[in-house]
Order: C-alpha cells, then sequence, then structure tokens
C-alpha cells in the first residue's frame, strides 16, 4: 500500500468517524446553539459556539448553571440560574441588571451547556443562511472538479517504472592465439 493511499484512507476513516459520532451525539440529545445577542457577556460573546448536553426529569440543577430554555413558545434563551425555589427557577443574563421576567418550570429547559467554542457560532450562523449553503455546496462542487483530474491522472499514470540500469553488453573474450 502506497503512502498516498494509507492516508486516504485514514481520512476516510477520519470522516467516518467524526460524522459517526456527529450523528450518534444528535440522536443522543446533544444541540449546537449560536449565541446571538450579549446578555450573557463576558461568560459568552456574540457569535460563540454553545453545545448543550439533554436534560431529563431528574436532572438537578444548581445556582450558578448556565441552560438553554424556552421562556415562551418559539423562542430559545441560554442564561445562568440566579434562584431556585418551589415556584420555579429564576434566571438572568451576566450582562443584565435584573432577572429575567418570571419563572420557568424545569419542563421548559432544553439542555445545560457544557462547552463554548468561542466564535465558532458565526459559523453555524453563516452556514444557516441560504448564502452560507451555496457556498457549502460550491466548495464541494469544486473540490470535486478539482480532484477528479488528479485521480484520473493517477490512475492513467504507469504503476511502476523500471530503473535499474541496463545491462552491459557481453563482448568476446580474446582467445590465446588473437592478437590484442
Amino acid at each position: 500500500m502506497t503512502i498516498r493511499r494509507a492516508m486516504s484512507l485514514a481520512a476516510a476513516v477520519a470522516l467516518l468517524a467524526v460524522c459517526g459520532t456527529a450523528v450518534y451525539a444528535w440522536s443522543s440529545g446533544v444541540r449546537l446553539y449560536a449565541v446571538e445577542s450579549g446578555s450573557m457577556t463576558p461568560a459568552l460573546s456574540r457569535g460563540d459556539l454553545l453545545v448543550d448536553l439533554p436534560t431529563t426529569a431528574t436532572t438537578t440543577y444548581r445556582v450558578g448553571d448556565v441552560i438553554t430554555f424556552h421562556p415562551t413558545p418559539g423562542y430559545t434563551t441560554t442564561h445562568r440560574i440566579v434562584a431556585i425555589d418551589a415556584a420555579g427557577i429564576s434566571t438572568k443574563g451576566d450582562a443584565n441588571p435584573s432577572a429575567d421576567l418570571g419563572q420557568i418550570q424545569p419542563s421548559s429547559i432544553i439542555g445545560q451547556v457544557a462547552v463554548v467554542v468561542p466564535f465558532g457560532g458565526y459559523v453555524a450562523m453563516f452556514f444557516r443562511q441560504p448564502a452560507g449553503m451555496a457556498v457549502l455546496l460550491l466548495a464541494i462542487v469544486a473540490l470535486y472538479l478539482v480532484w477528479r483530474p488528479v485521480a484520473d491522472r493517477r490512475a492513467a499514470a504507469p504503476k511502476s517504472v523500471d530503473i535499474s540500469p541496463s545491462p552491459t553488453p557481453e563482448w568476446p573474450q580474446p582467445s590465446k592465439g588473437d592478437p590484442l
């Protein structure tokens, strides 16, 4: 196996592993969110990418946890828990002067922030737009168009080249009676 073939195989295996992990994580409830406002600065900046782990009915929440929830249908917010009592959970954006209006119920919580990827949200927001999808599609087509001639050239190239020296010609050896 050539080094190029081994590298291509390793890249394909790595790509399959990443895709498989992403599908498994998504099916397990892991979600990605882009921070679109500055209400959580300095902990979360606009354009950060959040990786939320799913919560269940048995999840225990603590003051200080950063959660993602639906304050009203159709809206998603990520804020910090500032108080928990029998009536519900109070949240507040770190940059906001006061707590959010009203309390939320644990059933409104959809995830707990596990990882923050700085500026990763800008990439996610870009690819959610039609222009971002077009750029992604054009990049895939361009890679195919560039890779295809390279692959064709490699397929047409000779598989091996004989670089051994040509044999030296055999010269007749003089016999004992021949003059030199």
